[in-house]
């Protein structure tokens, strides 16, 4: 407790301020309703959803199911769809898809660049970043033909990269393909870079519902489907990794929202950058008595008189020095002759008891102030 009182008052505000953030986020994770279902899933009723082309093809006759595991559900089923998923595939799943699309099974992966591309890289094609918008796709190619596919509103999508010989491009947008297949063994993996058609408000256009059922054109009726639901964070084994938890739960913006009041803390308790302003009072300069004042006050308090003693000595010597031209390392008494020599005014035995005195080991206090007073009333005299 005496930490926290010796603190500041704005240091305390922050500390309030992060608590009451964690208890937030607490009372948030307790309190709220379960999220909405991520874009292109077959959980999700709003116009990104998916939902409707899962009730479409169950209603078409086909059996269709969600995958939670695809260890244990991806070999019952024919066709896999893959729709922008949220969670990442590891090695392994990655692996046992392709091993499976090489069974002759078919898959179709459709989102945005972020989502997909590892998904796909094994099969070497990717999407490309950036947005290309269009009013609509027309049929540029005869390959899809069962139904004939004339026009489809998709609004905007992304371009299909490969240097695989064998791709197939069927649709495109400004002269770049957005829809492609590829033969993997036995297989087909149909890539797509136009989501809109797999959605609940996509699927109503009478072009987008041609699009899909041309990629189910060489199945057959009984054929089962399956749509990847633990990429959407659904399932027992699936979790979050630490950017989607951080960005995607309470928890996570908490944390996020903190740092970002920390930082602001900072930056407006922290000094810019750039030579401090000194304040007003700060560019006063002091008289210069203090400054004597200063000095004789910490010689008093070292109590090292003797030292003090020699100090004084060196001055005598200095002033002696440069008064008579004499060289100030010499020995006491010749330095008295010396003077005298050049000076016969002067007192010989007030100047051999001025320098025994300041010669002396142990003095008092008093002595050190009688001797320095000394020492100044002699060198006012050779002035």
């Amino acid at each position: 407790m005496a930490f926290f009182r010796g603190l500041s008052a704005d240091t305390k505000i922050l500390f309030g301020a992060l608590l009451l953030i964690a208890l937030l986020s607490g009372l948030t994770v307790l309190t709220m309703s379960p999220p909405d279902a991520p874009p292109l899933s077959i959980r999700s009723d709003n116009a990104d959803g998916a939902m409707v082309l899962y009730r479409w093809l169950q209603r078409s006759g086909y059996p269709v199911q969600e995958l939670l595991s695809l260890e244990q559900q991806l070999a019952s089923v024919n066709v896999l769809f893959v729709l922008d998923p949220i969670v990442g595939y590891s090695d392994a799943d990655i692996q046992l898809i392709r091993d499976w699309v090489r069974k002759g099974n078919t898959l179709v992966v459709a989102g945005s660049p972020f989502t997909v591309n590892d998904l796909l890289e094994s099969y070497q094609v990717s999407l490309v970043s950036g947005f290309m918008e269009t009013d609509a796709l027309a049929a540029s190619t005869l390959t899809l033909l069962h139904p004939p596919f004339e026009r489809a509103a998709v609004e905007a999508g992304y371009r299909v990269r490969t240097k695989r010989p064998d791709a197939v491009p069927h649709l495109f947008i400004s002269n770049h393909p957005v829809l492609v297949s590829l033969a993997e063994g036995e297989g087909v993996v149909w890539v797509s870079g136009v989501p809109v058609p797999f959605t609940n408000r996509g699927i109503q256009d009478e072009g987008n519902a041609k699009i899909i059922a041309n990629l189910l054109k060489n199945m057959p009726s009984n054929a089962a489907i399956g749509f990847d639901e633990a990429a959407h964070g659904y399932g027992e084994k699936v979790a979050l990794d630490f950017n989607g938890w951080l960005f995607a739960t309470p928890p996570g913006w908490g944390i996020l929202l903190g740092v970002t009041i920390t930082m602001i803390y900072l930056a407006l308790r922290g000094r810019h950058f750039g030579r401090p302003i000194p304040l007003p009072d700060d560019r006063l300069h002091r008289e210069s008595g203090e400054y004597i004042r200063a000095i004789a006050r910490l010689f008093r308090r070292s109590g090292q008189r003797a030292e003090m003693l020699k100090h004084y000595e060196g001055q005598l010597r200095r002033r002696l020095s440069e008064r008579y031209a004499l060289d100030p390392n010499l020995e006491p008494n010749e330095i008295i002759k010396a003077v005298i020599y050049h000076n016969p005014a002067l007192d010989e035995a007030d100047l051999r008891r001025l320098l025994t005195g300041l010669r002396r080991g142990n003095v008092s206090e008093s002595e050190l102030v009688r001797t320095v007073m000394d020492v100044d009333l002699f060198l006012k005299q050779i002035q």
